[in-house]
């Protein structure tokens, strides 16, 4: 599942199915034109290091590219990954998302348990001794009113698939939760590794509204203070149930501008960053003194998306699809920090991923001669190119695939919004004709949400008004089909369905990029939407 990463544009494979699919923004979606929140610019240079700012201290400043516009990830508004990156700290679930791309226990006392095969029933057991940061004992009847909740139409759910499988949840002890699907869901890890709610704290409350600003939730580290436009401060939480933090105190400032990011990080004034890919980015990192760099590539995918309702014409589509070339966007703009992409899953995610647009190759003359036939059946070739502003990499981009749309006769024209206008408006609303984004989900293969006929905006995260009733089957197939070969079937031929009609073009596979203090100890990539902060409670300072 997906959510757009809100970083750069980007959303996690799948998009956003609540906290399977997030979008990604900053860096290569592009950043929120935020106040830098004090950053400046190369004082320090390469002089002082990455490490100055954190040795043996009890704080860890986090530089962010991206401002979560609401802090409830399950509402419109909130399936940005910047939401799930300052709200990882604090919200916790039954299942968590793991780098290798597996899901593992958090609040589960073991591994979750098929029962029965008809009807579908899950069994799970939470740990005992889990409480609430204020104390209050966390139960299944938490897990029953996160359901509750989701499913309640009074509320802005940003996607209630999955969800919306249940039959009932049994409740044997206060420990133990036993899930009845209607019919069988082969998705049903992804809403074990959705945030719970606390039950004691929401009920009653408009959860359209109440938990925007500030969350109550289980995690390692307590809400504290959110200073709109500069930065939000996590402390740690004196009644965690597990290990207590070694950090106490986790400020993340928001930091747009990629330069000033860098900067940051290289005069010690934050000692974390987890930057949207940019123009030789991973070289000059390695290259500061004092700084360790992780990458690795995961379920995050930047691609071009078609407003299908506003550039109706198939025959224009397919011509832009043919006319970008992909590898020199890579090859020049990201020095071959990226893989191109030839569908809207990842290679990773075998079986189930198919190189479906690989048929269309670089080939301007065959868009040349699309575009001929579309004007002759009355399209227009100048199309409205939208993404997030203040993004170095991404605006680049835009300026190269302009070039290679005027070689075959299409004009782009740019118009670009900060990303809480991007994703919280125009996205949502249809308010674009091309746009450009990234997705990152959970290793889940699902991508209903983003592509079925039936969830487009509100009923789910279909930017692109795509409506192709068999790949609607397809996908809706697959997703209560358990056994994975046949899964896999569907799903490829889907891929396959979609790669005809064009509703997007994928570009490539991001690079996920930690850069952070040598003496910071703990961060491991996790390219998915479980942020870098899924285990920052392991984090500590050495030396």
């Amino acid at each position: 599942m997906s959510r757009e990463s809100t970083r750069a544009g980007v959303a996690l494979t799948g998009v956003s199915r609540r906290d399977f699919l997030r979008l990604s923004g900053a860096g290569l979606a592009g950043a929120a034109l935020l106040g830098v929140a004090g950053c400046g610019g190369e004082q320090g240079g390469g002089q002082q290091g990455g490490g100055g700012g954190g040795g043996g201290r009890n704080e860890l400043i986090v530089g962010l590219d991206q401002e979560p516009a609401i802090l409830n990830g399950f509402i419109v508004g909130g399936d940005l990954v910047a939401t799930s990156n300052v709200t990882r700290p604090i919200m916790e679930s039954v299942l968590q998302i793991m780098p290798d791309l597996s899901y593992a226990p958090k609040l589960a006392d073991g591994e979750p348990q098929v029962v029965s095969e008809d009807p579908l029933t899950i069994e799970f057991r939470l740990k005992d001794g889990i409480t609430w940061s204020d104390g209050e004992p966390l139960t299944v009847e938490d897990y029953v009113f996160t359901y509750e909740t989701v499913m309640n139409d009074r509320w802005q759910i940003i996607t209630r698939e999955i969800w919306d499988s249940i039959d009932r949840i049994e409740t044997p002890d206060e420990l133990t939760a036993r899930i009845i699907f209607r019919e069988p869901d082969a998705r049903w890890r992804d809403i074990l590794a959705a945030d719970v709610l606390p039950r004691h704290i929401l009920q009653g409350k408009n959860f359209n509204k109440y938990f925007n600003d500030r969350i109550v939730g289980s995690g390692p580290y307590v809400f504290e203070e959110w200073r709109k436009g500069q930065s939000l401060t996590v402390v740690a939480n004196e009644n965690y149930w597990g290990d207590p933090p070694a950090i106490k105190r986790i400020t993340f400032r928001f930091i747009p501008d990629t330069n000033s990011l860098k900067a940051a990080l290289r005069s010690g004034e934050v000692q974390f960053i987890n930057p949207p890919p940019d123009i030789g980015l991973i070289e000059e990192l390695r290259g500061y003194d004092g700084v360790t760099v992780q990458t690795k590539f995961g379920t995050v995918w930047e691609h071009l998306a078609f407003n299908v309702e506003k550039v109706d014409n198939l025959n224009i589509r397919r011509a832009i699809a043919y006319a970008v070339n992909r590898r020199q966007l890579i090859e020049e703009i990201l020095q071959g920090d990226a893989r191109p992409l030839q569908s809207v899953l990842v290679p990773e995610q075998e079986p189930f991923y198919t190189p479906a647009w690989e048929r269309y190759s670089f080939d301007p003359d065959q868009a040349r001669q699309l575009v001929e036939r579309a004007r002759g059946e009355g399209a227009s070739t100048e199309i409205e190119y939208s993404t997030t502003s203040g993004n170095a990499l991404r605006e680049t981009a835009q300026q190269v695939i302009q070039q290679q749309m005027e070689q075959v006769g299409i004009t782009l024209r740019i118009n670009n919004s900060s990303a809480e206008t991007f994703f919280g408006e125009r996205t949502p609303e249809g308010d674009f004709e091309l746009g450009e984004w990234a997705w990152s989900a959970t290793p889940d293969p699902s991508i209903t949400t983003l592509f079925g006929a039936n969830q487009v905006p509100p009923d789910g995260q279909n930017y692109y008004r795509y409506r192709n009733q068999e790949v609607t089957r397809l996908l809706e197939q697959a997703d209560v089909t358990v056994d994975q070969q046949e899964r896999a079937r569907l799903t490829r031929q889907a891929q396959e369905l979609m790669a005809e009609d064009v509703p997007l073009v994928p570009l490539y596979q991001r690079p996920e990029i930690y850069a952070y203090a040598d003496n910071l100890e703990g961060p491991e990539v996790n390219p998915t939407l479980a942020t870098a902060f899924w285990n920052v409670g392991e984090w500590r300072f050495t030396g």
